[in-house]
């Protein structure tokens, strides 16, 4: 049976073209390359390589073993990376999700429903990588902002959230009980870095303010205690106490269609079975 590291540096002699350059690739010496395409040839009884005085080079058949050589390879890595992938899911379920505030308000539930699972979520603001992530595995469900349609997908309703400014006393709509993106466009906003898809909405309907992220959820709390800067919130995250309330703030909700967001659970269909609890949990 031919081993792995000998159709890896095969691959490499076809890519590199010189014995020099893929033994510097592959961190080994010629001699030791050398050997191997001479136990390749072995292997496979014919040779593989035309041979000079100082020269080396693969012939006809060679170069059809190199690119049979990339295939296997290929598929060996989409193996690994398969096996381990569901090898993960056996002990961990993983949580893909395009806002933080859908996200914190479900992990409690998953880890209540599948307690005898390690849970982990990651804030991917791109929902074409969720759903590519959901398909191949790295991913046992998602919070999307829309309902997805696809034979092998299942979708429902999980929960609304609402964009607010969040003004302190000196602010000019301190006290308004809801204001427009047309109205706060234009001013100096401090943002939390992790805010996933609704940094993509605000700079939409915004164009014109500038914002100031901060990576740090203590130092945006520091900044917007000591600051007349507006920043953001959301009814979810308020109600969830994501972040300790400021008496000198008032959150005014933002009364533009688009500031209220439809947040979707979504999973493989061929998990549905074995989750039943944790969907009807969510869905109320």
């Amino acid at each position: 049976m031919i081993e792995i590291y000998l159709l890896e540096q095969l691959d490499a002699f076809a890519r590199c073209g010189t014995l020099s350059a893929a033994a510097e690739e592959l961190h080994i010496s010629q001699p030791t390359l050398s050997r191997s395409m001479q136990k390749l040839e072995e292997e496979l009884d014919c040779p593989l390589f035309i041979r000079g005085k100082n020269s080396i080079a693969l012939n006809e058949t060679g170069k059809y073993a190199a690119a049979y050589a990339r295939r296997i390879l290929d598929l060996h890595a989409e193996m690994l990376r398969q096996v381990r992938t569901y090898d993960r899911s056996l002990h961990t379920i993983r949580l893909g999700s395009c806002a933080p505030g859908p996200e914190a308000k479900i992990l409690p539930l998953l880890t209540r429903c599948f307690s005898e699972y390690s849970v982990t979520a990651t804030l991917e603001p791109d929902t074409d990588a969720l759903l590519a992530g959901l398909r191949s595995g790295d991913y046992q469900f998602l919070l999307l902002p829309y309902p997805v349609e696809e034979e092998d997908l299942y979708c429902q309703f999980y929960v609304s959230e609402r964009l607010c400014a969040s003004v302190d006393r000196m602010h000019p709509a301190y006290g308004y009980k809801e204001i427009s993106f047309q109205q706060m466009d234009g001013q100096n906003f401090v943002m939390f870095a992790r805010v996933g898809i609704w940094e993509q909405l605000v700079r939409e309907k915004m164009p014109h303010a500038k914002f100031f992220k901060q990576e740090d959820l203590e130092a945006l709390t520091e900044i917007t205690a000591s600051s007349d800067l507006p920043s953001f919130s959301t009814d979810l995250s308020l109600s969830l106490a994501l972040r300790e309330p400021n008496p000198e703030r008032h959150n005014i909700p933002f009364s533009d269609p688009e500031a209220t967001m439809r947040f979707y659970l979504c999973c493989r269909k061929e998990i549905v079975h074995r989750c039943r609890r944790f969907l009807k949990s969510a869905a109320g």
